[in-house]
């Protein structure tokens, strides 16, 4: 592995590692997933900084990222200081747990020194960038436009004291308010994307908060209707998906970019404090499975069977054995798919050995 500057050649790899990197991370009040479409919008910014954009690069392969953009500081009296901010930081999945992003990041800050600035400041994981010399932007009486100083806001200083008598964080390219805010920007882009990298592929990601008004919307459908008695139940589930479900793992299915549909696994095991038809006796060992297909375009394709293969792909890498699922017995259609996947009917539910 090494470390090198960024290339302007290296751009379609970068915005699909990126893409990669963040397909999977979820939490409270994400709304989507904007890091890729960030990385096309600050494609020749004025704010970026070439000097300390870097990868990591292994056999030609590149397997992390690392891109700065100017920002500042705006002073009690009014004055402004430099600062700098990184972000997104990414890192293929599979290289995930090496040490590349802590190495992307260290290499950068001593590069970020020597060109003489003077600090970094950064929104990021709070329990991951302190073991890289990152303190609570709060110590240095820093805080947010909002006025706050939440422990995600960190600060690393390049020049000691630079940060003195602290302000307000603010000068950042407005590419990052864009990406966070463009709904039908990122629309087109995203599907766009999706095509151009993706073509004809189906793909499970994180449900989002903006995915609630959607399967909203799925669970009025005519095909759906029928199978799903209790709708405010299920938005109750996924409105609290972080809290008193946080046990699920909630997904939506993409086409090419387009939302078609909705999964989720859970260990019965956890279930069993929600559902009266489970017994489980341990923990990890076996898991069920639901799945709707939500776009009446997409049905009688054969995804709902792609989206259970995919499930069970992501079961089979957490170590489960067995998967259970009971569905309504009128439904012919998902019960075909599930014997499709090899599960086995023993009158009462469809069973998978893994």
């Amino acid at each position: 592995m090494r470390i090198r500057k960024e290339h302007p050649e290296d751009y379609n790899a970068i915005l699909r590692l990126t893409y990669e990197a963040f397909l999977t991370l979820d939490y409270p009040g994400r709304k989507r997933m904007d890091e890729h479409y960030l990385i096309s919008l600050l494609r020749g910014s004025n704010f970026v900084i070439p000097e300390l954009c870097f990868v990591m690069e292994m056999e030609g392969e590149i397997l992390g990222h690392i891109l700065y953009t100017k920002s500042e500081i705006i002073k009690d009296d009014g004055t402004k200081i430099q600062t700098i901010t990184f972000g997104p930081l990414s890192v293929l999945p599979k290289y995930h747990k090496q040490g590349i992003g802590a190495a992307l990041v260290r290499h950068s800050l001593e590069k970020a020194k020597d060109l003489g600035y003077g600090a970094v400041l950064i929104t990021g994981v709070p329990d991951y960038y302190p073991k890289l010399g990152f303190k609570r932007a709060k110590e240095y009486s820093l805080i947010l436009p909002d006025s706050s100083s939440p422990d995600e806001f960190m600060a690393y200083e390049l020049q000691p004291g630079y940060l003195h008598n602290g302000g307000v964080f603010g000068g950042l390219a407005p590419e990052y308010n864009r990406a966070e805010n463009d709904e039908t920007g990122f629309a087109a882009f995203h599907k766009w994307f999706m095509s151009e990298y993706y073509p004809h592929a189906l793909i499970l990601r994180p449900f989002y908060d903006n995915d609630i008004v959607l399967f909203e919307r799925w669970l009025e459908t005519d095909h759906v209707k029928p199978w799903y008695d209790h709708p405010q139940d299920w938005l109750h589930e996924l409105k609290n998906r972080h809290g008193k479900f946080s046990f699920i793992t909630h997904l939506i299915a993409e086409m090419e970019g387009v939302p078609i549909g909705f999964c989720q696994y859970y260990d019965m095991f956890c279930g069993q404090d929600h559902e009266d038809w489970l017994n489980i006796p341990a923990l990890g060992v076996i898991f069920s499975i639901d799945y709707l297909i939500g776009e009446p375009a997409y049905l009688h394709k054969g995804l709902g069977q792609k989206m259970i293969a995919l499930m069970l792909g992501m079961l089979r890498d957490k170590g489960a054995q067995t998967v259970v699922v009971r569905p309504d017995a009128d439904n012919v259609k998902s019960n075909r798919a599930l014997e499709a996947n090899s599960f086995v009917w023993n009158g009462t539910d469809y069973i998978l050995k893994l």
